[in-house]
């Protein structure tokens, strides 16, 4: 599993609140209200009273306990710990759930969307694909 307090690129502190889009590289920590989308080939961490409505594309997401009303596409891996509660399906290689969490939708495992570079907001306009993903499977 990875290390979730290692060190933090971007950071929603507890109190704020945010909305929009979020591209960032690296690692982002999200404590606050965020409602928007999140873009990333990085790691995420919701801490555990966060709050983030919207998808969710990124590498790997940890969810330290935190609600997610919203998809999440994740290129590796998403880890949900208890208290976590996601309302919304999880499209991933691998999935870790404490007992204990709070799941309600669909979960596709093995074939996942691969982030397409540049992002959403920066892809030319014969890229038909209208969430910055490739329509191929991740091939290994």
């Amino acid at each position: 599993m990875h290390d979730p307090d290692a060190v933090i690129h971007a950071l929603l502190g507890a109190g704020t609140r945010y909305e929009g889009k979020l591209f960032f590289e690296g690692r982002a920590r999200i404590d606050g209200e965020f409602d928007g989308e999140v873009f990333s080939d990085g790691l995420l961490v919701v801490g555990e009273e966060a709050r983030v409505r919207g998808a969710i594309r990124v590498h790997t997401l940890i969810v330290r306990g935190g609600t997610i009303e919203g998809d999440i596409h994740a290129t590796e891996l998403v880890e949900l710990h208890a208290p976590a509660r996601v309302r919304g399906d999880i499209r991933t290689q691998a999935l870790f759930m404490d007992k204990g969490v709070q799941f309600d939708g669909a979960c596709v495992m093995g074939e996942v969307l691969e982030l397409v570079d540049p992002p959403v907001s920066a892809r030319s306009a014969d890229d038909t694909s209208p969430d910055g993903y490739s329509d191929q499977p991740t091939r290994n």
